[in-house]
Parts: C-alpha cells; sequence; structure tokens
C-alpha cells in the first residue's frame, strides 16, 4: 500500500514526524514509484525557493499603495454592481404573520374538536315523564308531579321535551289535558 501524496510533500520538506519519517523512509527504499513522487516535490520547493528571491530596487511602498488603489477600485465596481442586482427578501412581515397563523390553525382545530359533554350538566338537565299517576318533571333531585284524579279514559303522548296527557274525570265528566312543555 502506498503512502498518500500528502504525506510524501511532508516528507519532501522535512514537515513529518520523527516516527512518520522513520517509516516512510523505509518504504521508499522499497518503492521506486514512491521515491520518483518524493524526488518530484523536492525538487518543486527547491524551486520554489529560488522564485522567492526578489529583483533588487523594487519600491514597496508604491507597489502597497498600487494594490490599495486596486483594492479600492474593485470594492466600488462590485457595490455599483450589487446595488442595482440583488434586492434582499424583507422577512418582517414573515415574521409578523407566522404567529397570527398559528393562532388561526389553533382556533380551527380547537373548533374541530368537540369534548364529550360532562356527566355533570345530564343531571341539571329537566326530564319529562308520563306516569300512571300523572306528568313528573325531574330536574337534578328535585321531581314536581302534575296528579290527575282516577280517570276512566288517559291518552299520552311524548315527544322529546314535551309530554301531553289527556284524561277524562269519572265523577264529572270533564276532560282534562295538559301538556308540559321543558326547556
Amino acid at each position: 500500500m502506498h503512502p498518500a501524496e500528502t504525506d510524501l510533500a511532508l516528507y519532501a520538506g522535512g514537515e513529518l514526524s520523527w516516527w512518520r519519517r522513520l517509516l516512510l523512509a523505509r518504504h521508499l527504499r522499497r518503492c521506486p514509484l514512491c521515491r520518483q513522487r518524493a524526488d518530484e516535490f523536492k525538487q518543486c520547493r527547491q524551486w520554489l525557493h529560488q522564485q522567492q528571491m526578489l529583483p533588487a530596487g523594487v519600491n514597496w511602498d508604491i507597489l502597497a499603495a498600487e494594490m490599495r488603489a486596486n483594492i479600492r477600485l474593485g470594492l466600488a465596481a462590485g457595490e455599483c454592481v450589487r446595488a442595482h442586482g440583488e434586492q434582499r427578501w424583507n422577512w418582517r412581515p414573515a415574521a409578523l404573520a407566522l404567529p397570527v397563523l398559528i393562532l388561526v390553525v389553533a382556533g380551527w382545530l380547537l373548533q374541530l374538536w368537540r369534548p364529550a359533554p360532562w356527566r355533570g350538566s345530564l343531571a341539571r338537565d329537566p326530564v319529562i315523564e308520563a306516569t300512571a299517576a300523572g306528568v313528573e318533571l325531574r330536574r337534578g333531585g328535585a321531581v314536581l308531579t302534575l296528579l290527575h284524579p282516577q280517570a276512566a279514559e288517559v291518552g299520552r303522548l311524548a315527544s322529546g321535551d314535551a309530554v301531553r296527557v289527556r284524561y277524562v274525570d269519572a265523577e264529572t265528566g270533564l276532560v282534562t289535558i295538559s301538556h308540559v312543555y321543558a326547556h
């Protein structure tokens, strides 16, 4: 297995740790291909060192001033192009609309969800019932009974929240109709 090129470049520059340098030198003695690559890296480093030699008589102040002027010119040209081309998206309306949207969705979901009625409220609703003794109205624990005397004919009709009872009094022969509603 051949070492990575980064390791060969570090070996050529003498920048590897002593242990890795020892292992890589051992591999280079046996592998001519890796040895050739390491030699190329050494030649490249020597060439770069030769190129770093600066010509004599260079005025660094003039070069620095020209570089600053070029940088300023590039920045000014970039500002000119950016002002016309790119417009930033304003997030403020979206940030204000998001909480409102969350409230609307939560309200809508709560309208859809209808909890089961509380059992305690059923005991308080009025209940009307026709019995043999008369008409009974029950609400909570209280009972109101509308009694009728002994009658020959009794007709009863119950519908939803109303009861209608009709009877004929045996002694007088009068007809009595009781119609009881509950709200």
